[in-house]
């Protein structure tokens, strides 16, 4: 049996009473203030809620609290006294009356950590035997606020089979890293590949991997959620995670099932992500290196902190095509999107972006580990695609590097380049990208006959422009237009604020014409 325990049971009773959805802190109140009524709820998803077992063994939600009205769970091990624990990382998943930003995932499938490992789902140490599959009914979305191990060498069996059921059913675990910054880091389940490991926005949570686990040098978190211990920051990305699936079983974006994709979901809330001021992704800010990273997130807050309204913008954008060559790259990508492919052996893909205008970007790739069977027990870890990501300036029709210090005329700040050896995931950030045409490559780097899904996320923001009335980054006749036809009035054409539209506006959209 695993030894398992919550990532939060060593935290007095008292202090597990309140906690609240962060919707100013994950970017819900700006998703609200630009969908209204249209926002998504979850309620097209469903969702397994695995738990460890708390007291006499209850490892379920207290199914009688009023925020959890109307809500059908599937206890998967039996029927126990419910655990204080479950019950709170419920209320932060999919508690209604403003205790989540997913109130509308109703149907929960609850297990026992120890037995959704073993019999009920994992099947650790059962031989050549494939993990159950999820319950039916867009079941998507698995919460592990919980860490633990079995030891070796059922640690990387485990992983491996999680890793083995996200690529086959398309789900997104969602697990968290144990409380306290320099803590002792678990193997389970923050050591899988395909999912998503949470930290705090606080940082007091374990970063890395332990020692034997497959890929050990890789970076954990992957990403950072608001909460006064991981195992409720878990359900706030979990709950961000149901709301991008929900996305995908809505028309007309369902009419694309590449969003169903996990890698796709991953990389929307990856790419979204917030970064801090202490971000740091490590690349030299000068020299022959600079821009260059093999550390693609920052190695205490992952990718950021988990933004619902920017993976939102990016998971609804229309999904761009790369070409296989960078002279084929000739159509402009949208300056939000995603594309989801599957990288073969000698996989390349290109993208042109044009920026209107100084901005800030921040791109993301991410493909999954696909173990089969025959690797859940072998010695031998799993292969898995080596991709490599990089920002080139488009100059003459020809792509041209922008790392080292030349490229200091192009980006203020960051990397243009993102090559991890073990990751599998790669992000350029990059602060004050100045206007011009681009073109983004996606590369292999390997000769491994070994196909993954990937999923590329960018989102490009340039600087705003003052007289730009129709948002395209250009001030021109079109905008004289609109402020005309709002001549005497108040409103987006009265660029000093002085409450009304005259000549001393004109003035100002004239002398940035372009």
């Amino acid at each position: 049996m695993p030894r398992i325990r919550t990532a939060a049971s060593f935290v007095p009773l008292m202090l597990i009473v309140s906690a609240s959805v962060h919707a100013d802190e994950i970017g819900f109140e700006e998703l609200v203030a630009r969908l209204g009524s249209a926002v998504p709820t979850g309620a097209n998803v469903t969702a397994s809620q695995v738990e460890a077992p708390e007291g006499s063994g209850g490892y379920a939600p207290d199914t009688t609290q009023g925020y959890f009205a109307g809500k059908t769970f599937n206890m998967m091990n039996g029927v126990l006294p419910a655990s204080t624990h479950a019950t709170e990382v419920g209320r932060n998943w999919f508690g209604s009356g403003g205790n989540s930003i997913a109130p509308g995932l109703t149907r929960i499938w609850v297990y026992n950590a120890n037995g959704w490992a073993q019999s009920s789902f994992l099947r650790v140490a059962q031989g050549a035997i494939a993990p159950l599959n999820m319950p039916a009914a867009n079941n998507r979305v698995v919460n592990c606020s919980w860490i633990g191990e079995f030891g070796a060498p059922y640690d990387n069996e485990a992983i491996r089979r999680a890793d083995f059921a996200m690529n086959r059913d398309g789900t997104l675990f969602v697990v968290g890293e144990n409380n306290g910054a320099g803590s002792l880091s678990y193997p389970l389940m923050s050591g899988q590949y395909n999912g998503l490991a949470v930290g705090l926005t606080s940082g007091q949570h374990s970063v890395g991997l332990p020692v034997g686990i497959d890929g050990s040098a890789r970076m954990k978190p992957e990403i950072v959620a608001p909460g006064s211990f991981t195992s409720f920051a878990t359900p706030v990305v979990s709950a961000a995670a149901a709301l991008l699936y929900d996305v995908a079983y809505t028309l007309p974006f369902s009419q694309n099932v590449n969003r169903l994709a996990n890698t796709t979901v991953k990389a929307a809330l990856m790419a979204g992500a917030m970064h801090g001021p202490a971000w740091t992704n490590q690349a030299p800010g000068s020299g022959a290196t600079r821009g260059i990273t093999a550390k693609p997130i920052d190695p205490v807050y992952g990718a950021g902190t988990v933004n619902i309204d920017r993976a939102h913008r990016i998971f609804t954008a229309n999904e761009g095509f790369g070409s296989s060559t960078a002279a084929g790259a000739t159509v402009a990508q949208s300056l939000v999107g995603w594309d989801f492919e599957v990288a073969t052996l000698g996989y390349a893909r290109w993208y042109r972006i044009e920026v209107p205008n100084t901005a800030d970007a921040s791109i993301l790739l991410t493909w999954n580990r696909n173990p089969t069977i025959a690797q859940f027990s072998a010695g031998t870890e799993p292969g898995m695609p080596n991709l490599r990501l990089e920002l080139f300036r488009l100059s003459g029709g020809s792509p041209v590097a922008i790392s080292g210090d030349a490229g200091a005329a192009f980006f203020a700040a960051g990397n243009c380049v993102s090559d991890s050896a073990q990751d599998n995931f790669e992000h350029l950030y990059l602060k004050g990208l100045a206007a011009g045409s681009y073109l983004l490559a996606v590369t292999r780097n390997d000769a491994a006959n070994i196909a993954s899904s990937a999923t590329l996320a960018w989102m490009v923001e340039p600087q705003a422009i003052l007289g730009d009335l129709n948002g395209d980054y250009v001030v021109n006749g079109a905008d004289l237009g609109i402020m005309l036809g709002n001549w005497g009035l108040p409103g987006i054409t009265d660029l000093d604020s002085n409450g009304t539209t005259n000549g001393a506006d004109l003035g100002i959209l004239l002398g940035a014409w372009r």
